[in-house]
């Protein structure tokens, strides 16, 4: 069975009309297409979290592994940050979860927050399960930028409602090499596991 060896790179020069480009990211090294439009499409970056993770009530903590890596091209408007975590709650916490999409190179809660999501409806006394899937999207690029998305959670009332929002305008034209990554607060008396997490970045 013969191989196929591709040298990693940055992204390459916009082909000729009716032509692709199939190439590495040398920074996600994942595989990537280019079209004559000057498109990057494919799967972008991927992270997961196998073990669970207990973060602390009333405590705005980042979820280990939900970094997903920005390419060497950067942001691109119409990408999607996908989230994906199986996640349990005790009867404790009655609050309203709150979500924070970070951006930065730490992986942890000292990176930027660019849009808290708190849900709408709160968390009831009872003890549920449930998967919570988060969507953020790249409305637009530039020194003006901005990032949209929300998240649900399909599972027993207990563990709340959703939320939506935009955020505010900042300068994300030259992210390639940060993370785009979740935080993390249950609440008070908050007693969640985040059983597995799995992240994706399509575009």
């Amino acid at each position: 069975m013969a191989d196929i060896l591709l040298d990693n790179q940055v992204a390459p020069t916009t082909p000729a009309s009716g032509k692709s480009v199939l190439w590495v990211d040398s920074t996600t090294k994942i595989f990537v297409q280019t079209n004559d439009t000057g498109r990057h499409t494919g799967d972008f970056s991927r992270n997961d979290a196998t073990a669970s993770q207990t973060p602390a009530a009333a405590t705005d903590t980042y979820v280990t592994n939900s970094g997903l890596l920005i390419p060497s091209f950067g942001m691109k408007a119409g990408m999607a940050f996908k989230w994906i975590i199986a996640v349990s709650k005790t009867a404790a916490s009655t609050a309203a979860l709150v979500l924070t999409v970070r951006i930065g190179t730490g992986q942890s809660t000292s990176d930027t927050s660019r849009l808290a999501l708190t849900a709408s409806v709160a968390q009831t006394a009872a003890a549920a399960d449930g998967v919570m899937t988060v969507l953020v999207g790249v409305r637009s690029v530039s020194a003006s930028g901005v990032i949209a998305g929300g998240f649900g959670i399909a599972g027993a009332v207990g563990l709340g409602g959703g939320a939506t929002g935009a955020s505010s305008t900042f300068d994300n034209s030259a992210l390639q090499g940060n993370y785009v990554g979740l935080s993390i607060n249950t609440g008070t008396s908050g007693a969640w596991t985040l059983f597995h997490v799995a992240s994706e970045l399509v575009g």
